[in-house]
């Protein structure tokens, strides 16, 4: 997949909420997008970037899925922060997805040190936020850091996502679930799949990647035309995906800055 292409034609298919006729898009861009993040969450999150950007400390990384393009096994965990993919404007889209949609119940696959999930649960910190890391080493040090950062809603699992999907409780039913593991399409369309029990037609599937590899960017082609989900945005490296068969099956390209 040539990365240079994808984004010069993302860039020139992306619109602003001037350029979208869904009600919920619109409300996304011109709501969703302007939530700021409170200066008390502002003030906690720097605490926690600056201890884990200079934590010399060196784990073993057992990885359950495509793996990393840039860190061997043995990595210290101010590399791992580094190369996070909730650091910045992703970060702060779900802070703000989690603070407008209010989701009551939250699943992220793939806590990595918590970063992610620090957002998540900022955002909306009366939500249930059960997190899933396949590496026993990482789940160590993300359940350090939720612990040192005081967040009470997260219970973070140590498995690998198949085990976990396989094992949820009858009656569970999630309100947004963040996939950012794995960076494999066809286990992303599994993972989907085995979601569809717990979740409902207006749950939000927030996609980490899909442009890491072809097969995750093929896989995603896969949802836009599966007929199960009405709403498809891409907003570049991060997909929102839902249901919502009471709408019009529409796909869109959204700035996001």
């Amino acid at each position: 997949m040539n990365k240079v292409s994808e984004f010069i034609k993302y860039k020139v298919k992306a619109k602003g909420r001037h350029g979208v006729h869904s009600p919920f898009v619109y409300d996304l861009v011109d709501k969703c997008f302007k939530v700021t993040l409170d200066e008390s969450v502002l003030k906690d999150r720097k605490l926690f970037y600056d201890s884990v950007s200079c934590d010399d400390r060196e784990i073993q990384i057992e990885d359950h899925g495509a793996g990393s393009h840039r860190l061997r096994r043995q990595r210290k965990i101010k590399d791992i922060f580094k190369t996070s993919s909730s650091i910045g404007k992703y970060g702060d889209l779900l802070y703000k997805l989690s603070k407008f949609y209010q989701p009551q119940k939250i699943l992220e696959l793939g806590t990595s040190i918590g970063v992610g999930t620090f957002h998540l649960s900022k955002g909306n910190p009366k939500a249930e936020l059960i997190s899933v890391e396949g590496c026993p080493e990482t789940a160590k040090v993300a359940i350090g850091n939720i612990q040192k950062m005081g967040l009470k809603n997260v219970e973070i699992i140590q498995s690998t996502f198949e085990e976990y999907l396989s094992a949820i409780p009858e009656g569970t039913c999630f309100d947004l679930v963040f996939i950012d593991g794995h960076h494999d399409g066809y286990a992303l369309l599994n993972y989907l799949n085995a979601l569809n029990p717990f979740t409902t037609d207006d749950t939000l599937f927030v996609l980490d990647d899909i442009r890491w590899s072809d097969s995750m960017l093929n896989a995603f082609h896969e949802i836009i035309q599966n007929e199960v989900y009405h709403l498809t945005i891409d907003l570049y490296r991060i997909a929102i995906v839902s249901r919502k068969p009471g709408q019009q099956k529409e796909h869109f390209v959204v700035k996001f800055n």
